[in-house]
């Protein structure tokens, strides 16, 4: 009787538990068509999937792996044309192209103190700049990083398998029916030629931004190289000006000196001329450190010695800048590098999309599941995880940041406009400054200490008077000077935005 009991109570027990078996399978299964029911799948799903398994005959199947070994010819050949394109890139900056005569001179200095020996003899702008383009050491990180982006082509050959894809895809799912024959529906579904191709050309995006970057890279130092030689030549034009007013009233003093020692001049005027040289001894010496500030930029750019300084450098002259604005902006937002750099990261980002497509978004006919009249064929075992709407979800987050991109690209393209706009109006602000004090303002100066030394002689006027003509001459020279400097180098930057030299 216990015994009866007993099975009675254990076939109660596999009833109730199967129900509830069931009653989970009908759930999940109920879930999962839902999920399927409310998906949307993207333009490039609805218009390149086939609804219908694909089942390849064994000519097709020939002819599938000779289209896989021209897509690895073509691979090795696109390597090739990139290992090309990036090996003269820091010369093709589009800022400056360094002559092959300098190429020749700076390849046959092996070291450093080579180098700075050179460049003492050799103080042009550009000398600097080609062995700025050698040595800064920025331009070759960027370079190297370049290089490691070629292994990326390497790296197609071995893309996964696309049956090891499928089973990671659906590892949770265990299908009944024939599993030969839907294995073999998806290994020949899957278009394996076509995914090495796309993801080859989103490398090919890749080291196309690191070419970028490379010239990006050379761009900078370049612009940073010529601003911080105008700064020094202006430093150089600076000190010799100071110390020949320096001179000038040390030699003032010393007739003021003899004039006192006759009567004929008073004590205040030799104060006068004392105070004047401290002062110039002091913008002097400030001069002096900022010409050291540069050479310890410019040599940082040059990785060169922190205390090494050029020889004499050649006389600050006016860099020309064509003032036709609309232009000027038209080729910055044609050819700027940070551009370019954002618009093969948007093509590159849509190659990811489409990629990521194919690889989440199979064709179900290929035997990933059947579905007929939007209704399952089978009854998959699955545990609960909506694999559709999750993988959805991720390129839904990369299509917003395409969007995204596309914008930033605009608002690059309108600050370049806004930046080259106001570098042209500070160049002409600079440029007409220069004039005046050049064609105005200098030539009545001097007019104006002739004067004063005329009176000075027929005792009219006082040395001091002399003095301070003298003074403003200089700070007049200087101020010119600056403008001329502040013109060069609003050149140099607007040359950056634009791309060119030209």
């Amino acid at each position: 009787m216990n015994t009866l009991i007993k099975k009675l109570a254990i076939m109660t027990s596999l009833v109730f538990l199967s129900a509830c078996s069931t009653a989970t399978k009908t759930s999940t299964i109920n879930k999962l068509q839902s999920d399927f029911n409310k998906h949307k799948y993207s333009a490039y799903v609805t218009d390149s999937l086939k609804a219908q398994p694909v089942v390849l005959t064994k000519a097709e199947s020939s002819i599938d792996v000779k289209k896989l070994k021209a897509i690895k010819h073509q691979i090795a050949s696109r390597k090739n044309n990139s290992t090309a394109r990036l090996s003269n890139v820091r010369n093709q900056n589009g800022l400056h192209k360094v002559s092959r005569g300098l190429q020749q001179q700076v390849s046959r200095l092996s070291t450093k103190n080579q180098q700075e020996q050179w460049l003492k003899s050799h103080s042009s702008l550009e000398a600097i700049l080609a062995l700025l383009i050698r040595n800064n050491l920025d331009i070759q990180s960027a370079q190297e990083q370049a290089q490691a982006s070629l292994s990326k082509y390497d790296q197609v050959g071995f893309l996964d398998d696309m049956l090891s894809q499928y089973a990671a895809f659906t590892k949770d799912i265990s299908l009944t029916g024939s599993t030969q024959k839907q294995k073999k529906s998806v290994s020949k579904g899957f278009p394996f030629p076509g995914l090495l191709a796309m993801k080859s050309s989103i490398i090919d995006q890749a080291v196309e931004a690191s070419r970028l970057q490379i010239k990006q890279t050379t761009q900078n130092a370049i612009t940073s190289a010529r601003i911080a030689y105008y700064e020094l030549q202006f430093a150089q034009q600076e000190i010799v000006l100071t110390r020949k007013n320096i001179s000038l009233l040390k030699s003032l003093k010393e007739d003021l000196k003899n004039s006192y020692s006759t009567n004929t001049a008073d004590l205040s005027g030799i104060l006068q001329v004392d105070i004047e040289i401290a002062n110039y001894r002091n913008k002097l010496q400030i001069a002096k450190d900022k010409q050291r500030s540069k050479y310890a930029r410019l040599n940082a750019l040059l990785n060169l010695s922190p205390s090494f300084t050029l020889g004499k450098l050649g006389t600050l002259k006016a860099e020309k800048l064509p003032e036709i604005t609309a232009q000027l902006i038209k080729k910055g937002k044609a050819h700027r590098v940070e551009i370019a750099r954002l618009q093969t990261d948007l093509e590159k980002m849509k190659r990811i999309i489409q990629l990521s497509e194919k690889r989440f978004y199979p064709d179900f006919d290929a035997g990933y599941s059947r579905f007929q009249n939007d209704k399952f064929t089978t009854r998959p075992k699955i545990k609960k995880s909506n694999f559709f709407a999750k993988n959805d979800a991720y390129l839904t987050e990369t299509r917003q940041k395409y969007k995204a991109l596309q914008l930033k690209i605009q608002a690059m393209k309108t600050k370049t406009a806004d930046d080259i706009q106001q570098g042209v109006s500070n160049y002409k602000i600079q440029k007409s400054t220069h004039a005046l004090y050049q064609n105005k303002v200098l030539p009545k100066a001097r007019t104006s200490l002739n004067i004063a030394k005329n009176l000075y002689e027929t005792g009219e006027t006082s040395l001091v008077d002399v003095i301070e003509t003298q003074g403003l001459i200089v700070n007049y020279q200087l101020k010119s000077l600056k403008s001329l400097k502040d013109m060069n180098v609003n050149v140099a930057k607007v040359r950056r935005l634009i791309g060119s030299n030209e």
